[in-house]
């Protein structure tokens, strides 16, 4: 029988484990720490501080950084516009699952750059975006099937992916979905849902975005009970309590 190590061994390698993980959560600070700064740069306009931030994250792996670095290429801030070379950062961030960078590669089948203009392919990106969360691609998804826009009109799976989006929190999303509830289309007609949705809209979204909810609130009030109104609210509230999905 193999004899156990001695308890100060053991109390070493402990303090080894110990260190190792403040080590790393120090290298994570250290990375996030130069993600912030390049994003602070980038919000300024320099955009060679932001490339010089990011490149290295993304040399290292960090998906963030690599589909950040993607959109500089796509877009031409920093450097000259390559697709390629964007194309080549956005597959590297979306092997590791990371939602935007589906949905950039989305953008770049659909709008033919770097790669050859193919509306099913991009369809097929926008959705492992919206699959993964990212609300954009849940948004634009919505759209897609509300109009009809290369696939057949749907207004039930339209209506998902509003609800998907304005449960995460988007006004906009929140918006559209209470219009489906209002209309009936896609969804089951519903008033307190859609004043439930038009409450939440008007509470968090931006100003232009509170004027529209409020003012469709004002105009559904009026076919709705008094105990239906107080229903919504009841509901609207509970749900910012909450908060949107994910957010706990």
């Amino acid at each position: 029988m193999m004899a156990a190590l001695p308890v100060k061994h053991k109390i070493y390698d402990c303090l080894l484990l110990i260190l190792a993980a403040l080590l790393t959560l120090s290298c994570k600070n250290v990375e996030q720490a130069a993600f912030e700064e390049g994003m602070d740069a980038y919000a300024k306009g320099d955009f060679i501080t932001a490339m010089e931030k990011w490149k290295p994250l993304a040399q290292e792996g960090n998906p963030s950084a690599q589909t950040n670095l993607g959109v500089m290429y796509y877009q031409g801030r920093g450097v000259k516009p390559d697709y390629r070379e964007a194309l080549r950062w956005y597959k590297l961030a979306a092997l590791k699952g990371y939602p935007e960078a589906y949905y950039n590669m989305g953008v770049a089948y659909m709008e033919g750059k770097g790669v050859e203009r193919n509306s099913e392919e991009a369809l097929r990106w926008y959705r492992a975006a919206a699959e993964g969360g990212y609300i954009s691609a849940q948004l634009l998804l919505g759209n897609i099937y509300l109009r009809g826009q290369g696939v057949e009109q749907d207004a039930k799976e339209a209506a998902k992916w509003f609800l998907a989006a304005a449960d995460q929190g988007d006004s906009t999303a929140q918006f559209l979905l209470a219009t489906a509830y209002i209309s009936g289309n896609g969804v089951e007609k519903n008033d307190v849902e859609a004043y439930k949705w038009l409450s939440i809209a008007a509470q968090q979204g931006n100003d232009q975005a509170k004027g529209s909810a409020e003012i469709a609130m004002q105009h559904l009030a009026e076919r709705m009970e008094k105990t239906q109104v107080a229903e919504a609210e009841r509901l609207a509230k509970e749900w910012l309590a909450a908060g949107p999905a994910g957010s706990n």
